[in-house]
């Protein structure tokens, strides 16, 4: 029997899998931003609300996905398997995300540090969550809120993501090609930004060719262009073809 927290937590999946968080699935679909929010999901009653059909159509359609494809999912076909839809996930806080041993040798979260992580939707997969446990990227991120990152869904130049290297500071920013490029106007690191190791020493090394960087947040600032400047100075560049480095999507944050 199917009931409707069935049908919100198989459609929350479907978008988390395509990057989509509630309110951006349902502006895509054309609706009011807070149509997919859980505080709308419950009647006055304290009952599960069933979602209308003509929103779930919309909603099915920005998804690429058929009606009977979407029944078959509620009705159980796959569910056990990898991409069962989840509440619980596991998670830590952002000042512990820096030990060995957190993830296995394909990047998903392992171990025996981790903790339960329970959230207001449904996810699938491998993803964790990250807790903003300092102030230091207000008004970015404010601390208390969490991330909510895809080990299996490759980052795009531009996404927000988790750079992870074994024994360093975890880095939380937008991923930029590591070169100024006047062609596509994208602002990124210059090619030079040399990277600290775990002992705080600067490694030449291949670092400085690296493709991709990663600006952090806490040098995200609004205001001069000095800083501005400062920001692009401290991309993070990341390593290729290095043990122990992971380059992980944020597909959501809740506040």
């Amino acid at each position: 029997m199917i009931r409707p927290d069935d049908l919100w937590e198989a459609l929350d999946a479907l978008a988390l899998e395509q990057g989509l968080t509630p309110s951006g699935l349902a502006r895509a679909a054309g609706l009011d931003p807070t149509t997919f929010n859980p505080s709308r999901r419950i009647s006055p009653h304290g009952d599960m609300r069933w979602m209308a059909l003509p929103t779930l159509l919309r909603a099915l359609d920005v998804l690429k996905i058929s009606p009977a494809d979407f029944i078959r999912r509620l009705e159980g076909e796959g569910r056990g398997q990898g991409a069962a839809a989840a509440r619980r996930i596991r998670g830590l806080p952002l000042s512990r995300l820096r030990g060995s041993g957190l993830f296995d040798s394909t990047g998903r979260p392992n171990g025996v540090l981790w903790e339960d992580v329970t959230l207001p939707c449904a996810v699938t997969g491998d993803a964790y969550a990250v807790r903003v446990d300092t102030d230091g990227m207000e008004p970015l991120l404010r601390e208390g809120s969490s991330l909510v990152l895809m080990p299996d869904m490759p980052p795009r130049r531009s996404d927000r993501v988790l750079l992870w290297r074994s024994g360093m500071e975890p880095v939380l920013g937008i991923l930029v090609e590591n070169a100024f490029s006047q062609d596509n106007g994208v602002c990124a690191a210059p090619a030079s930004v040399s990277l600290q190791n775990d002992k705080g020493k600067t490694s030449s090394g291949s670092d400085g060719g690296a493709r991709w960087a990663v600006l952090p947040y806490q040098c995200s600032e609004q205001g001069s262009v000095h800083a501005q400047d400062d920001a692009v100075e401290s991309a993070v560049p990341v390593p290729e073809g290095k043990a122990g480095v992971w380059l992980h999507r944020i597909v959501m944050a809740t506040f």
